[in-house]
């Protein structure tokens, strides 16, 4: 495919979603259009995009997923449950290292980071409204238990560091 067929399906989708197009019904218009003038027939364009989605497909579902656990910890209020159950046993002055602990822990068994942070959201926004804690510090408190998950947990980011430095995975994770 062209660059100038990339291009072209690409501000195609963008135009479409401006204009209140369905993001999804945009996507799909930019990339035949963008395929079919990149030099594809429409069967290799239809192919490619089938392709496409199959590369993109699991990270969705992890973040729907999560998503769908959220919405589950906030509707039966285990969210509440769970944050007062913090804020009693470790009190005030330990919830930040309670919210980065479980981003951690999350991220340490191999959940990616922004789905380990859709999870614990609703747990740390909870201790927030109760405390008066900023949302931005809270989600500097999850990214912070994310980033230091990752660097434990065996993922793409851990194997390219070992690789990198010239160390067996075991020394690394």
């Amino acid at each position: 495919m062209s660059t100038f067929g990339a291009l072209f399906g690409l501000s195609l989708s963008i135009i479409l979603i401006i204009r209140k197009v369905s993001p999804a019904y945009s996507l799909i218009i930019g990339a035949v259009i963008g395929g079919l003038l990149g030099g594809f027939t429409l069967t290799e364009t239809v192919a490619q995009m089938i392709d496409g989605v199959k590369d993109v497909s699991p990270a969705i579902l992890r973040i729907l997923t999560a998503g769908v656990l959220s919405g589950v910890l906030i509707k039966t209020g285990a969210a509440t449950a769970i944050s007062n159950a913090i804020i009693q046993k470790l009190g005030e002055k330990h919830v930040y290292l309670a919210i980065a602990l479980a981003t951690f822990l999350l991220t340490a068994i191999g959940v990616f980071i922004d789905v380990a942070v859709i999870t614990v959201a609703p747990i740390a926004l909870n201790i927030g409204k109760k405390l008066s804690i900023p949302k931005s510090i809270l989600l500097l408190v999850m990214i912070g238990g994310g980033k230091c998950g990752n660097i434990i947990s065996p993922n793409p980011n851990t194997i390219i560091a070992a690789e990198n430095f010239h160390f067996s995975m075991p020394r690394v994770a």
